[in-house]
């Protein structure tokens, strides 16, 4: 029978560079496919609603995971729309699904259980922000500034997320991606 000690089982690992991985996913090309999917949908939200494109793929990206969240590969759900009630989807979705978030209204943020609209199609999920953004009051004071996405997204942002810094994040980016690019 062999013995080993104890510090011969142990195994030094380095740490795990965050930055790197971070950068190799990012190098590893689903963005470019997530904006060449969800670019022209944008497009026709903006022909239809006049919603910058830039802003609607920046935020379809955030509020996704670059269409990679659970709410958007089960739901189709790409803005974190949620039910009027547990039982009133709106016009476009087909139900309502419970998920947990989290919200910072009131302060400080924490974690709850919402209701979410579930959508047949990415195309609904997008339509129905156009539709959802041009026909609430809660964003009428953001239509005048359509024609530029950066003022836009920050007079949506004021009632569209509870995140002090929501804003921002979208035009992160839209700077990062070349996301006007869409609104040419």
């Amino acid at each position: 029978m062999i013995h080993f000690g104890l510090a011969a089982l142990l195994v030094v690992t380095p740490p795990i560079d965050q930055s790197s991985i971070r950068q190799a996913a990012l190098d590893s090309g689903f963005q470019e496919t997530y904006v060449g999917a969800a670019g022209p949908i944008a497009r026709t939200i903006h022909a239809e609603y006049a919603i910058p494109a830039s802003v609607t793929v920046a935020q379809s990206i955030l509020e996704s995971n670059w269409g990679r969240s659970k709410l958007s590969t089960a739901e189709r759900n790409y803005f974190g729309f949620k039910c009027v009630t547990p039982s009133s989807p709106g016009s476009l979705a087909l139900r309502c699904a419970q998920y947990p978030t989290t919200e910072c209204v009131p302060a400080p943020c924490h974690p709850v259980d919402a209701y979410f609209r579930s959508y047949a199609s990415i195309d609904d999920s997008f339509r129905d922000y156009g539709r959802l953004l041009t026909t609430s009051a809660n964003y009428a004071a953001a239509l005048p500034a359509r024609t530029d996405p950066d003022a836009f997204i920050r007079a949506v942002a004021k009632k569209y997320a509870t995140d002090p810094e929501y804003a921002n994040k979208v035009i992160r980016v839209m700077n990062r991606y070349d996301l006007r690019r869409l609104d040419a």
